[in-house]
């Protein structure tokens, strides 16, 4: 997984959970990451911060997970279940006059 590495300072928004990361903010990279490739960002002390799906463009990163973990199948699984308990829990996913709603 390549790594990305963050100018000084540019990892205060993401201690807030902001989950996006601007091109400016990018120091360097190790390697080439390919457009959708999941990498994981790290401040400019090296410290592990985020993974994120890369893209070329203003938001460089679009933060999936603020823990270092496999972003696979099972990563997505849990991420649809959280949002449907969290609709069906508000009323949205069970209310019978209700035919369509938002889950992604």
């Amino acid at each position: 997984m390549h790594k990305v590495y963050l100018k000084p300072g540019k990892e205060e928004s993401l201690k807030r959970f902001h989950p996006w990361i601007f091109s400016g903010a990018i120091s360097r990279f190790d390697g080439e990451p390919e457009e959708g490739e999941v990498v994981e960002v790290y401040t400019s002390k090296k410290e592990f911060i985020a993974e994120g799906h890369f893209q070329i463009g203003s938001i460089a990163v679009r933060v999936l997970s603020f823990q270092q973990e496999p972003i696979n199948h099972d990563f997505w699984k849990r991420k649809l279940e959280i949002a449907y308990d969290m609709r069906r829990s508000i009323g949205i996913a069970t209310n019978p006059t209700n035919n369509t709603y938002r889950l992604v």
